[in-house]
């Protein structure tokens, strides 16, 4: 009897602790966002819940007529005021958004905080996921609703545009490189048992099972084999919204993955994951060869990484090197000021600016640019800044 006072209790104490501060509501035709700061607030994170639900979507294709009821979110002013309320619930804090499942889909709710525009889009979409596919299915298997958590949270939202760009979150790329390339058994997890994890295995190897989902995710649904890409819609396809996690587990093996053999799956899926380049990786690539002077293929590899990793400051610097050797001075300005405002060196940037003004015939913006090189890095940039003052002279 007191476990069902304390349950009871549990589904009314956050809504008074919420309920202190004045509340914000807006509704959407799928939403329904709750702020303890602002109207403005409310709205704009309901309207970036659509447009998540919009790339959700795109690859569930689900009957969005058949959600019980909208999904609830509440954003709360900072992380103290949301962990009150978290801890209210669970009588634990947390340091990310955090979604929140009851029985009941109405009182199920997906909480967030303030964080850097990155970081908080990132673990919206990531909880985001999570909530959209339990509004469906009770209990879809967990390596596919984690593995396309992980794999849509780099996508980037375009407010003006009011929807989001799918970009590609290969940040659990390199360790899971490390551990096909290790191949000790204890360093990956089984098809065979990841297809079928509970929730304490899940708990118990936790960042082998979310690396491995991710993997597999993106596996099924870039791979080049029409085969592998169809593995994914069949599980999809074979989900029940009743079905306990066992059976569902065993529904998606059976209809999805019967076809090919384990052995197979994981040889594919590794010559698959080692083919794969980060942002950084293809950074490494096109500096290679740009020094060979291989320009066009250096501006594929760095333009390929700027889009998967767009703040890699050393991506732009050398996509403005290969534009100054086009002669196309307006675009390396430009591509230069960019590596900049990421963090470039402030020395290096500004003597890359002035040799770009120099070749445009700025001699004045050149003679300002190259005169805070050399005072910002002597040692690197003085005698070369000297040299080029002195031809700039001789040049008049």
């Amino acid at each position: 009897m007191r476990k069902v006072l304390v349950l009871a209790l549990l589904t009314v104490v956050p809504l008074l602790a919420f309920a202190q501060a004045p509340l914000y509501v807006s509704e959407t035709e799928h939403y329904r966002v709750v702020s303890d700061s602002s109207q403005s607030q409310a709205e704009d994170l309901s309207r970036r819940m659509e447009a998540e639900l919009a790339l959700y979507n795109s690859l569930f294709h689900f009957d969005l007529s058949l959600l019980p009821a909208k999904f609830n979110v509440k954003i709360f002013k900072d992380l103290d005021s949301f962990n009150a309320y978290v801890s209210s619930i669970i009588s634990q804090t947390r340091t990310d958004f955090v979604f929140i499942a009851w029985s009941d889909p109405a009182k199920s709710e997906l909480l967030c905080f303030p964080k850097e525009e990155r970081a908080f889009t990132a673990s919206l979409l990531h909880q985001g996921a999570i909530q959209f596919l339990k509004g469906f299915v009770d209990n879809a298997p967990l390596w596919l609703r984690e593995g396309v958590a992980a794999y849509l949270d780099a996508s980037a939202y375009d407010p003006k545009a009011g929807a989001f760009a799918f970009r590609a979150n290969l940040a659990w790329l390199d360790g899971l490189k490390e551990n096909i390339r290790d191949e000790t058994p204890e360093k990956m997890v089984p098809f065979t048992d990841l297809l079928g994890f509970t929730r304490d295995m899940a708990q118990a190897q936790q960042e082998l099972f979310l690396q491995e989902s991710w993997g597999l995710v993106h596996f099924l649904l870039t791979a080049q084999q029409p085969e592998y890409n169809r593995i994914m819609w069949d599980a999809i396809s074979a989900l029940d919204p009743h079905a306990t996690l066992d059976e569902n587990s065993a529904k998606v093996r059976k209809r999805a993955f019967a076809w090919v053999s384990d052995q197979k799956l994981r040889q594919d899926f590794q010559t698959f994951v080692l083919s794969l380049k980060t942002g950084n990786d293809l950074v490494r690539e096109g500096v290679d060869l740009y020094s060979k002077g291989d320009l066009a293929k250096a501006q594929e590899s760095l333009t390929t990484a700027v889009n998967l990793q767009p703040d890699s400051s050393a991506g732009w610097y050398y996509l403005g090197l290969i534009a100054y050797s086009q002669k196309d001075y307006a675009k390396a300005d430009d591509l230069y000021m960019k590596a900049f405002q990421l963090g470039a060196n402030a020395a290096t940037i500004n003597y890359a600016l002035g040799v770009n003004a120099f070749a445009a015939g700025r001699n004045a913006d050149a003679t300002k640019y190259l005169t805070f090189a050399k005072d910002a890095d002597p040692a690197t940039y003085g005698d070369k800044v000297d040299a080029l003052l002195k031809r700039m002279g001789t040049a008049k």
